[in-house]
Formats: structure tokens, C-alpha cells, sequence
């Protein structure tokens, strides 16, 4: 499946004194420790073959199927699915 893993031990014991500066308990990461996991993260994403498409307009609808809960259309019969409408006021998102 080609999934790339992070060895995020081996990447906090690379620091100096890493018991005491990545641990605030010896279980909780702190601060450093935060900033280490957060470089390696990035360093994957950084290196990933993807483009990532959170732009919402290109996000599928959740609820895009017909709904008898839709508004009534003007025929009086059909309803009518406003999930992919898109509004005058949603420009403003783009």
C-alpha cells in the first residue's frame, strides 16, 4: 500500500538528554518533544506524492442524495436537493 511511517522514538532519542527535555513525566512529550514529532510530520508530508484537496468547494457533499425532507420544488411534486448549491454570500470562502 506504500504507507509511510515515522520512527518518532528513534527521532527524540537523537536529542541530547532526551529523557529529561522531550518528557515532562517520562510519558507526556513537552514542548521539545512536541517540536520533534511535529519536524518529522512535516518531513513526511513534505516528501509525500499527494496534493491535498481540503478546498471545500471540491470536498463531496455529505448529504448529496434526495431527501423527501428536501424543499418542495415548484412543481409540487419533486423536491429539490440544495447540497451542491452554491449561494451568493459563498464567495467570500474562496
Amino acid at each position: 500500500m506504500n504507507i509511510e511511517a515515522m520512527d518518532l522514538w528513534s527521532a527524540i532519542q537523537k536529542r541530547d538528554n532526551w529523557q529529561d527535555v522531550c518528557f515532562i513525566d517520562g510519558i507526556h512529550l513537552s514542548s521539545e518533544g512536541s517540536k520533534i514529532v511535529l519536524k518529522e510530520i512535516l518531513n513526511v508530508l513534505k516528501g509525500a506524492e499527494w496534493e491535498p484537496s481540503l478546498y471545500w468547494k471540491s470536498m463531496p457533499s455529505e448529504f448529496d442524495e434526495d431527501s423527501p425532507y428536501d424543499p418542495i420544488a415548484s412543481d409540487g411534486k419533486s423536491t429539490v436537493n440544495l447540497s451542491n448549491w452554491v449561494f451568493p454570500d459563498n464567495d467570500k470562502w474562496d
